[in-house]
């Protein structure tokens, strides 16, 4: 393996082989995630952030948006019925 990996000053190959180990110890220093980097996409019950080829427009049926209401309206009603029952004391 030693042999293998030496560079030779004769070979033909030596220079495009040292340009594709230059390139190679370039991206391995480099390994970045792809991220979208729009506008924010609309909230959902799991968190997911949109992929990063995501174009912008939600093009779902309106079931997130429902269940996130339904969620934030629980707590409201919680509250508002609470209040309702402790406002006599």
């Amino acid at each position: 393996m030693e042999l293998k990996s030496e560079m030779r000053m004769d070979d033909p190959m030596a220079k495009y082989m040292s340009k594709k180990k230059d390139t190679e110890d370039k991206l391995s220093g480099i390994a970045r995630e792809k991220v979208y980097r729009g506008p924010p996409g609309p909230p959902n019950r799991y968190g997911i952030k949109p992929g990063y080829r995501w174009d912008g427009v939600d093009r779902g049926n309106g079931f997130e948006a429902k269940v996130l209401a339904k969620h934030a309206g629980r707590g409201l009603q919680a509250e508002k019925s609470y209040r309702w029952s402790s406002s006599d004391m």
